[in-house]
């Protein structure tokens, strides 16, 4: 196990230099295969997580101190691509989803983190964190505190934040959970709104008491502005400068780039503030509060025990100095205001809030025997860190559906945690079942559990031009094995989205298994011995008629060799007219019988799915069950076929609409966008 260990995390961290270990025999590894075998057994589903929670529980038996058992809960969004796609191991549709939320446990005094909780177009709330701190609390960890942005209003809302910074333990109401709303997301909204609108501080800004507004009384105050850095860049234009990392990209920086830390971070630094008390005496009110609002950053992102700079060593090393810098950082907050604005902002209101968070949890750790506080730790660094590995995986698509977001998670946490697979073989899942949680509304899905692999295919091109057209008419007609048989459904039937990890197979599900939680029984359904009149069956265009001919000439090619009599290479006058002029000489006709009762399940599945995809547990496996039952006559092979084949091809249909929408709406939007320039 040793081996597939260190496989596993080498496969994850480059695959390119995997394949060349492998390829060059450096050393022992297992194929790739096997290693994508072994992680099929953890089943990555939505919602809360119980096996990692289990894996955690086993690991806080070890824990040396009782301090190792406090941790906060960091959560996050991240945008994904809304598409329709197949989850085959779960046998469910994933519909078009905007974001992925994500939770991740962090250990405050161990350097443990894991991620415990994700599901799609899920938005925080009370009850959700809820049910996440019980789960956590019940595996024998003290959830102390929560870390997210601002952007979480409803939770925000719901739990009376901005009033009150914590809110009552849901297990145990003696103790309170701190919030503490990002450092790192609050000092990129200073930055905006200071070089946007501008800050008026007063002169002696550490005073308790806001004095009168300095839009209407501005004797006893100074600005700071984009103008006062520009001054400082103006004079300092030399070769060979004062403040070398700061220039004019950090005052008119948009976009993507303020997302970007680093900029705020330089913009607000020690150097910058010296610099401006230098060049401008008369400045020094300003320079006072940027060389605060440093010293404050420093405090709330201490990375390690001991730092260069006293201030960003861990929290209550330098107590005294630590402290003062926080309270000068609380007064200057308390007596600022923003140009053009009368109230509080809601970014003021989070910084007010993440330093009574930090005063509170620090007393509360020191007096249970904690001697310092890494404060990096209650930042969302770690969501940040896990939606970039996710992103990164994916190559050349970076902005992954939902499907893919969640193999990658799967592949990123069983390289994280080897362990978690033996523990998955160990686990008794029968007791899963009764601690299963359901947050996301549907049906419940095992969370841990032995699943069969996925056939994994190569990233497959969205588009098709003339030529490999013709190149893959010809593989149907010079070439007979499976392989090249799949590879002609990957194109002409486009039942595979792109970067669609599902692969067509003849009749993979046993058909005796139960496919649905609702059975059907054969009095379900009104049996019909293919006596429909056609014209009933006539619900399709000239176009639909003929695209399904070609669909009933690929089942037909598929069965060939144990059910002949669907069709085959040679024409006749019922045969398809667009069947002939794309084939040269190796397409097959489906015979008339076939192709009217393909028709009939066409109508069957057009009432099944609806004008989507039936969000029912294993669509393709019901409605095959569905269609044996109403037509007895047919073998289940044909059936099975032909609702998969069919049901890809409704996927493929609604993820090109989908893009199409996109396309539309981001060409509106850039019209709208000229006209007010």
């Amino acid at each position: 196990k040793l081996d597939f260990y260190q496989g596993l995390v080498l496969n994850s961290q480059c695959r390119r230099s995997y394949r060349f270990l492998l390829k060059q025999k450096i050393c022992s590894l297992p194929h790739p295969r096997t290693l994508a075998k072994w992680i099929g057994k953890f089943q990555c589903t939505t919602g809360i997580q119980l096996s990692m929670l289990q894996l955690l529980k086993q690991k806080s038996l070890f824990f040396e101190k009782e301090s190792d058992r406090n941790v906060s809960l960091i959560f996050d969004e991240m945008d994904i691509k809304r598409s329709y796609s197949y989850d085959s191991r779960n046998k469910i549709v994933l519909f078009p989803s905007k974001h992925v939320q994500v939770v991740i446990l962090r250990g405050i005094s161990c350097s443990y983190k894991q991620p415990i909780y994700w599901d799609f177009d899920k938005s925080m709330t009370k009850q959700r964190l809820f049910s996440i701190i019980k789960e956590v609390e019940s595996c024998g960890l003290r959830v102390r505190g929560i870390v997210c942005d601002l952007g979480n209003h409803g939770l925000i809302s719901e739990l009376k934040l901005f009033k009150q910074y914590s809110f009552s333990n849901p297990v145990d109401s003696k103790r309170n959970v701190y919030f503490f709303p990002d450092a790192v997301h609050l000092i990129r909204l200073l930055r905006n709104h200071v070089l946007d609108k501008g800050v008026f501080l007063p002169k002696d800004s550490y005073n308790s008491h806001r004095r009168s507004n300095p839009n209407n009384d501005p004797s006893d105050y100074v600005l700071l502005s984009k103008d006062d850095f520009k001054q400082v860049l103006n004079k300092d234009a030399s070769e060979l400068k004062m403040v070398h990392k700061v220039t004019n990209f950090h005052l008119e920086v948009s976009g993507q780039s303020r997302q970007r830390t680093k900029y705020a971070v330089q913009l607000f630094s020690h150097s910058v503030a010296k610099c401006m008390e230098h060049l401008f005496k008369e400045k020094k009110v300003q320079a006072e509060a940027l060389q605060t609002i440093d010293s404050w950053f420093d405090v709330m992102n201490s990375r390690r025990k001991f730092a260069k700079k006293k201030v960003a060593c861990a929290l209550g090393i330098h107590e005294g100095l630590q402290m003062e810098c926080l309270r000068k950082m609380e007064r200057l907050v308390n007596n600022w205001i923003f140009k053009d604005t009368n109230r509080e902002l809601p970014f003021e209101k989070g910084l007010k809030m993440s330093l009574k968070s930090t005063f509170a949890l620090y007393d509360e750790l020191k007096l249970e025997g904690m001697d310092y506080l890494l404060t990096s730790k209650l930042n969302q660094d770690c969501v940040e860190s896990l939606f970039f590995q996710i992103r990164f995986i994916g190559g050349s698509n970076p902005k992954p559906d939902s499907f893919d977001c969640l193999n990658r998670l799967r592949v990123l946490v069983t390289s994280k945690n080897p362990g978690l697979l033996d523990l998955i073989d160990e686990y008794d899942v029968d007791q899963i079942d009764e601690h299963q949680v359901n947050l996301t509304g549907g049906q419940k899905v095992d969370i841990i559990g032995e699943h069969q692999l996925d056939t994994i295919g190569e990233h497959q091109l969205d588009t098709i031009d003339e030529h490999q057209a013709v190149q893959t008419d010809e593989l149907q007609m010079e070439h007979t094995d499976e392989q090249q048989v799949d590879h002609i459904v990957a194109h002409h039937v486009d039942q595979i989205e792109e970067n669609q990890v599902e692969k067509i197979d003849i009749y993979q599900v046993d058909q005796d298994e139960i496919v649905s939680q609702t059975i059907f029984e054969d009095n379900d359904f009104e049996v019909d011995n293919c006596c429909i009149d056609t014209d009933e069956a006539s619900h399709l265009s000239y176009s639909g008629e003929q695209g399904l001919s070609y669909v009933c000439g690929f089942i037909a090619r598929k069965l060939n060799k144990k059910f002949p009599f669907l069709g085959s290479q040679e024409m006749t006058d019922s045969s398809s007219k667009w069947v002939a002029v794309l084939s040269y000489g190796g397409l097959y006709y489906p015979s008339a019988e076939f192709f009217q009762v393909c028709k009939k399940f066409d109508k069957e599945f057009l009432q099944f799915h609806g004008e989507t995809l039936s969000n029912c547990y294993d669509p393709i496996g019901t409605f095959s069950k569905k269609l044996s039952c109403v037509f007895p006559s047919w073998d289940k092979e044909i059936i099975y076929l032909f609702s998969k084949t069919r049901f890809f091809i409704r996927l493929k249909h609604l993820n090109k609409e989908l893009n199409v929408t996109a396309t539309s709406n981001e060409s509106r939007s850039k019209k709208q966008i000229a006209n007010h320039l």
